[in-house]
C-alpha cells in the first residue's frame, strides 16, 4: 500500500483498542544527479484491530459440534444396525447400505427444514418426519443391543443419534427468529409471486419447445394450418338450446302512462282562489299478452314447405401445400419445379419463399416414395 508524504505523522493510539503493526510504503523525494525524483520508502503503521465477534465464534462452535456429532452418529448407528440386518442378508455391503438409510432420512429432513425456514407451515411436517426417523434409528439400535443380550449398551447407543438430532435443534433454535404474522404473510406473498413467475417461465419454455419441434417435424405450413383449424373450431357457435315444449312466456309490456286531466282555467276573482282537489286516475287494466309459441327443440327438422333459417357458416379448410405438391407428383413425378410452383401458387396464392417451401415438400415426398 502506497501513502502520500502527508501521512508520515504517527497516528495517536486510543486507549483500550488493540493495534497491530503493518508495513506500508510512501513516496518521498530524493536527489539523483541533482534531479529530484520520487522514491518509495517503507514504514510501519499501527492499525486498529476490531474486537472479536464472540457471537460468530460461538455459532461456528455450535455448527462444528453439530456436524461432528452427526458424523459420529451416522458411523455408530450404521455399524450397529448393519450387524442386525446382517442376520437376514449374506452381503455385508448391502447391510451397511440399508443401515445408512436410517440416519440419512432424518438428515434429509433436517436439510429440508433449514430450506423452509421462515415458512413454519411447510417446515412443520419436515420437523416431525425428522424426529420420527430419529426414533426409528434409536429403536433399531436398542433392538440390536437386546439381540446381543447387551440391554444397557443398546439403550446408551440409541441415545447417540438422539443427541446428534438435539444438537441441530439447538442450532436451529439459535439461528431462526420467529416472525410476526404481518411479516410472515408479506414474505409468503413474495415467495408465492416468485414461484408463480418461475412456473410461468417454465411453461412458456415448454410450450415454445413443443411449438418449435412441431414446426420442424411437420413444417411451417402444416403447423399454421393446424393452428387455424383449432382457432376455427373455437369460433364455431353452438346452437342455443330452446325452451321446453308446452311452456309459455308472458310478454312484459310497459304499462301505459296515466292520463292527466287538465283543469279548466278558473275565472279571475278578487277572493282567494280555491285549492283544486286532485282526482285519482283509474288504473288501466293491462292488455292481454299474446302467448309466445314454444321454441323448436334442438336438432328438430322443419316441416315440409318451410325453409330452415341459415346457420352459422363454418370455415372450410383447403388442402395444404404438402397435399397439393403430393397430388401434382401423383400426376407427373418429373414435373419441372417452375411448373410445380405455378400450380401451387394457383391454389394457395403467392407467398414469400414459396419456391423454397415447394422444393422442400417435393424433396420429402420423393424421399418417401424412394424408401417405399
Amino acid at each position: 500500500m502506497t501513502d502520500t508524504p502527508d501521512q508520515r505523522q504517527p497516528q495517536p493510539r486510543v486507549p483500550g483498542v488493540r493495534y497491530r503493526a503493518e508495513m506500508r510504503t510512501r513516496q518521498v523525494p530524493s536527489q539523483v544527479f541533482g534531479e529530484e525524483v520520487m522514491d518509495e520508502e517503507e514504514y510501519n503503521v499501527d492499525v486498529p484491530v476490531p474486537p472479536r465477534d464472540w457471537d460468530v465464534i460461538l455459532m461456528r462452535f455450535l455448527m462444528a459440534v453439530a456436524i461432528g456429532s452427526t458424523t459420529v452418529a451416522v458411523v455408530w448407528s450404521t455399524a450397529s444396525i448393519s450387524r442386525l440386518l446382517g442376520l437376514v442378508v449374506d452381503s455385508t455391503g448391502i447391510a451397511v447400505a440399508a443401515a445408512s438409510l436410517f440416519e440419512l432420512l432424518w438428515i434429509v429432513c433436517l436439510a429440508a427444514e433449514h430450506l423452509l425456514r421462515g415458512q413454519p407451515d411447510r417446515a412443520e411436517p419436515m420437523k416431525r418426519a425428522g424426529w420420527f426417523a430419529v426414533v426409528c434409528v434409536v429403536a433399531a439400535v436398542v433392538v440390536q443391543g437386546f439381540h446381543e443380550h447387551e440391554q444397557a449398551a443398546g439403550i446408551v447407543g440409541g441415545a447417540v443419534s438422539l443427541m446428534a438430532k438435539g444438537s441441530w435443534w439447538v442450532v436451529f433454535r439459535v439461528r431462526q427468529v420467529k416472525l410476526r404474522r404481518p411479516i410472515a404473510m408479506w414474505l409468503q406473498r413474495k415467495m408465492e409471486d416468485t414461484a408463480a413467475a418461475e412456473a410461468l417461465l417454465g411453461f412458456k419454455h415448454r410450450i415454445g419447445g413443443r411449438q418449435a419441434y412441431a414446426t420442424l417435424v411437420f413444417g411451417e405450413d402444416e403447423f399454421a394450418a393446424a393452428q387455424a383449424a383449432v382457432q376455427a373450431a373455437q369460433h364455431v357457435q353452438q346452437i342455443p338450446s330452446g325452451q321446453r315444449p308446452g311452456t309459455y312466456v308472458r310478454a312484459q309490456q310497459p304499462a301505459p302512462a296515466p292520463a292527466t286531466q287538465s283543469a279548466p282555467p278558473a275565472p279571475p276573482s278578487s277572493g282567494p282562489a280555491p285549492v283544486p282537489t286532485p282526482t285519482p286516475a283509474p288504473n288501466p287494466a293491462p292488455a292481454p299478452a299474446a302467448p309466445v309459441p314454444p321454441a323448436a327443440p334442438v336438432g328438430a327438422t322443419p316441416p315440409s314447405g318451410q325453409v330452415a333459417p341459415p346457420g352459422q357458416p363454418v370455415t372450410q379448410l383447403g388442402p395444404s401445400i404438402a397435399a397439393t405438391v403430393r397430388a401434382a407428383l401423383d400426376e407427373d413425378e418429373g414435373m419441372p419445379d417452375v411448373v410445380l410452383v405455378d400450380r401451387v401458387r394457383q391454389v394457395h396464392g403467392d407467398r414469400p419463399k414459396l419456391a423454397e417451401t415447394v422444393a422442400t415438400y417435393r424433396r420429402k415426398e420423393m424421399k418417401k416414395r424412394r424408401t417405399a
